[in-house]
């Protein structure tokens, strides 16, 4: 692996260090585009589509070699370095660098964190991660920690949609309600209440006994209880406090919302603490695959032309 002695833009003339032709007018038009808007991943490719050398023989220009020039205090000049770049175009790449930095940081604490215990894959069912690759265009994306499974959509496009079903049960809590359906007792629980009976009616009749069988059988009645209709009440009194919803509501979700499912063909299902579910259909800005699945590699083609 070669490595340089010197940073990019410059060369050894004589013993001396001075400014390269080729190299320096290259630094220049990087900081000009990353100035002008362009992403250090957008200057990289367009490195790499024209053939920029970043050594003799060695292209492969990558976001973390553009980041080193950028910051590199080395081309104001110094007692070994000529100068590139003029103090105003440095201070000025700082700057936006930081801009940048602050809008793409995200805290542990923010709401897609908050939201991540909830997710999971709607393949398998198990929880899903999300994870967040900066040297793509399309950075964040939750992986299936079980199949593998990968989701694709940027947090606005999730927390929205996540919104837009909260939305739908605030709107029409009918949307919620679960059929009932009548539970008849396990056949331990009808056993245990006859030999309740049969200990009261008997003449010998050990109280501890009596007392012990009462407990489990109460115990038992209690486990065996649906709640779903209790639960389904909780959903509709909390959607009814809640009111229409103009921006996400961790709160809430935290509240009616029991796993939200991410599906390959972009949709977004809500299950609620009483089973039911709300859908929202595929979801512009999403792209869906399973990792297993590579996709096909569409070789670099290099041009000439300008570089950055």
């Amino acid at each position: 692996m070669k490595i340089r002695n010197i940073p990019f833009g410059y060369q050894f003339d004589n013993g001396k260090i001075i400014s390269h032709p080729v190299e320096s007018q290259i630094v220049s038009n990087i900081y000009e585009n990353y100035l002008q808007g362009s992403s250090l991943l957008q200057i990289a490719k367009k490195l790499n589509a024209c053939g920029a050398e970043y050594m003799p023989g060695v292209t492969g220009w990558n976001k973390a070699r553009l980041k080193r020039i950028v910051e590199d205090v080395r081309y104001l000049g110094n007692e070994t370095y000529p100068p590139i770049m003029d103090t105003d175009a440095f201070d000025k790449a700082q700057k936006v660098k930081a801009e940048r930095n602050t809008q793409k940081a995200v805290e542990r604490g923010a709401v897609i964190f908050q939201m991540t215990a909830l997710v999971v894959c709607g393949e398998c069912g198990h929880s899903m991660r999300r994870m967040h690759d900066s040297r793509t265009s399309f950075g964040e994306k939750w992986v299936c920690q079980d199949c593998g499974t990968t989701i694709k959509i940027v947090d606005e496009k999730l927390l929205a949609a996540v919104t837009e079903c909260l939305n739908m049960a605030i709107a029409d809590t009918r949307l919620i309600d679960v059929p009932l359906k009548h539970k008849e007792p396990s056949a331990y629980l009808r056993r245990l209440e006859n030999e309740i009976g049969r200990l009261l009616d008997s003449s010998e009749m050990e109280k501890e006994t009596l007392k012990n069988k009462i407990f489990e059988c109460a115990s038992l009645r209690y486990s065996e209880m649906d709640t779903t209709e209790s639960v389904t009440e909780m959903l509709k009194a909390a959607f009814e406090k809640s009111g229409p919803l103009s921006q996400y509501n961790q709160e809430l979700t935290e509240r009616t919302v029991s796993s939200i499912s991410l599906n390959r063909d972009g949709s977004i299902c809500l299950t609620l603490k009483n089973g039911r579910q709300i859908r929202k259909e595929n979801t512009n800005g999403t792209d869906c695959h399973n990792a297993s699945k590579k996709s096909p590699h569409n070789p670099t083609h290099n041009s000439a032309g300008q570089c950055a």
